[in-house]
């Protein structure tokens, strides 16, 4: 899911709202729901086909935009995200988690792209970080920010490191003490 607060930003929401189901209505989504009131917008849009079942592809999207003209708020979801996980699930153990993994790729694929079209639709100059979605407007926060991310993926894969080789340690303990070989 993709939210996201925008202050100081000169987009009504109703037009942000209105240009989101037009994107969703281009890529061939019916809106199954609609619910509009005083600076609140909320749809459900629906694709459901055999085809897009069997692929694993995009079946439902929630969009959400609250607030007034110089701050509001944008939700998006789309795919299997939370509630929508049980079906996905009863899918993948039917043909062994290639529906899952299929369609956790393609919904998290959809929303990006969605979510790169309405934020540059609203501020063109906004940086998004592709792996979780957050704005910047500065290059330098947006670097800061990456740097994180690498700094987290390099303790990751040193934690992983020495995992594997207590691991390796432990089996080959073990095995020594199980075949017998006493010191």
């Amino acid at each position: 899911m993709r939210r996201h607060g925008f202050a100081e930003k000169d987009a009504d929401p109703k037009d942000v709202y209105q240009n989101m189901k037009a994107l969703l209505l281009s890529e061939g989504f019916k809106v199954t729901s609609e619910d509009a009131k005083e600076n609140y917008w909320d749809l459900h849009a629906r694709k459901a086909s055999t085809e897009r079942i069997v692929l694993g592809r995009v079946r439902d999207v929630d969009a959400i935009v609250a607030g007034s003209k110089g701050k509001f708020e944008v939700q998006l979801h789309a795919g299997i995200w939370g509630r929508d996980l049980a079906l996905p699930a009863i899918e993948g153990l039917v043909t062994l988690g290639a529906a899952t993994a299929a369609e956790l790729h393609s919904g998290h694929q959809f929303e990006e792209r969605l979510w790169e079209q309405v934020v540059h639709k609203i501020d063109p100059s906004l940086k998004i970080c592709q792996q979780d979605g957050l704005l910047f407007n500065t290059d330098q926060d947006f670097s800061k920010h990456m740097q994180m991310h690498e700094q987290q993926q390099a303790a990751q894969g040193s934690m992983m490191n020495q995992m594997m080789m207590f691991g390796m340690m432990g089996g080959l303990g073990m095995g020594m003490m199980g075949g017998g070989l006493w010191i």
